[in-house]
C-alpha cells in the first residue's frame, strides 16, 4: 500500500511535467554548425591537408571519421553538443538559428534553419 502511494504521489507531481508541449522553455541560439573534432577552428585541420578547403568539407570530413555535428553560438562564443545529428548535417559549416533547449552542454534541437 505504501508503495501504491508513493507511485500516485509521483505521478502527480510529475505529471505536468510530462504533458508540457516540446515548445516549452526553447531557446534561440545562433552561430555556426561545425563538429567536436574542430570546434569553433578548421584552419588547422584544413592546413594539414585532406580535409577539404572550407569549414563545410571539413565538417563533413570529420563527421566521416567519427566526430558528431556540434554547434559555436556567435554571443557566447562557446561550444555545445547537439543531440540531433541529422537535423544539422545540410548546415555543416552554415551559419543557423537553432530552436531548442539548453541542458549541460548539450542543445535538444526542435529546428535548425539558416541564419538571416
Amino acid at each position: 500500500m505504501r508503495r501504491l502511494r508513493r507511485l500516485l504521489f509521483g505521478l502527480v507531481l510529475f505529471a505536468p511535467l510530462a504533458l508540457s508541449g516540446p515548445t516549452d522553455g526553447d531557446t534561440v541560439f545562433v552561430g555556426t554548425i561545425t563538429d567536436t573534432e574542430c570546434g569553433p577552428d578548421h584552419a588547422p585541420m584544413i592546413a594539414k591537408g585532406g580535409m577539404g578547403t572550407t569549414a563545410r568539407e571539413c565538417t563533413y570530413r570529420c563527421v566521416e571519421k567519427g566526430a558528431t555535428f556540434g554547434f559555436v553560438d556567435a554571443d557566447q562564443k562557446k561550444f555545445f553538443q547537439l543531440d540531433d545529428q541529422d537535423a544539422p548535417r545540410p548546415y555543416a559549416g552554415e551559419n543557423v538559428r537553432i530552436e531548442g533547449t539548453l541542458q549541460g552542454d548539450t542543445i535538444r534541437v526542435r529546428s535548425i534553419a539558416r541564419a538571416d
